[in-house]
This record gives structure tokens, sequence and C-alpha cells, in this order.
């Protein structure tokens, strides 16, 4: 039976839309930093061997597009279920085992994710005076920023997927959960 779009909470109608729409955007996102990435390989190339008079920013660029496009992207990869998981011993376990070890993962994995948040703020915070001299003079800041960014995505999709699968089980039964 189908509950009618006007009697359900208003946050399972927010939260598929700002899922959608920020996984859109990341997915965006990483498209663009990858097209970058690509561009500048290949100005480099170029100009170090077609023109002979390589550009000095080229393998710098490359490496921060870089930097970010994974960060985002693990973001994505959190979303789509697709980092490694070993689960050949939980499978193995009872089912309350199993529910109980999937929180202290889920706990783990968010206090972690909390912490590259924290550190990495300060660090680009403390590395924000540096420059590259060989990009523009860019303040570190920017390339050390993915790490807080990246992480704050990546809780932010392991919330929906957490969300996603709590409502999941509550809607095939109370057997799912006991």
């Amino acid at each position: 039976m189908s509950t009618p779009a006007a009697a359900l909470p208003l946050s399972t109608l927010v939260d598929p839309m700002i899922e959608r729409r920020l996984t859109q955007l990341t997915q965006v996102a990483v498209g663009l930093l990858v097209f970058g990435l690509v561009v500048a390989i290949w100005i480099s190339v170029f100009t170090r061997y077609v023109m002979n008079d390589p550009v000095a920013w080229g393998e710098q660029v490359a490496k921060y597009l870089m930097i970010w496009a994974a960060f985002l992207g693990a973001s994505l990869g959190i979303r789509d279920g697709s980092h490694i998981a070993v689960n050949v011993l939980v499978d193995l376990l009872p089912r309350t085992a199993q529910r109980v070890l999937t929180t202290i993962v889920l706990m783990l994995t968010s206090g972690f994710l909390g912490a590259c948040i924290y550190y990495g703020t300060r660090f680009a915070i403390k590395v924000s005076s540096h420059t590259d001299p060989l990009v523009g003079e860019m303040s570190m800041a920017w390339p050390y920023s993915a790490i807080p960014f990246g992480c704050a995505l990546m809780l932010v999709q392991l919330y929906f997927v957490t969300r996603r699968n709590w409502d999941r089980k509550l809607s095939s039964g109370p057997s799912v959960l006991s």
C-alpha cells in the first residue's frame, strides 16, 4: 500500500531531493575536475614534447585536480557502495551481531570522517599563508581543503545511505529489525 506524499514526513520528501541534487552536483564537479586534469596533462605533454618549452604549472595543477577529484569521488563511492568491504566473517554471524557490528562500523567511520574534517580544516588554515609559486602563488589552503570538504561530503552521503537502509528495514516489517 502506497502512502500519499502529503502523509509522509517532510524529511522523507526533502532528503531524497537533497541527496539527488548533491549527488548530481558532485558528479558534475568530479567530471569537470577530471576533464581539467586531462587538459592540464595534455597541455603539459604538448608544451614539453612538441613546443620544447614545458609549462611549469602543469604537473602541480594536475596533482591538485586529482586530489580534489579523488576526495569528491570517494563520496560517490560511499553512496554507490563501491568501496572495498570484507564481509566474509560478518555474513557468518547471526543477524543481531551483524546489526551491532554494522552500527559499530558506521560509528567508527563517522568518527574517522569527523576527525578528518576537523584536522583537515585546521591544517588547511595553517598552510593558508604558504603558496605554490608554480601555480601563480596559489594558497596551499586550496589543495588541502579537499580533505575536509571531501570528508564532509562522505559523511553526508553516509548519512543518506544509512537513512535509506534504515527506512528500507522499517518498511519491510518487524522481522528484519527483530
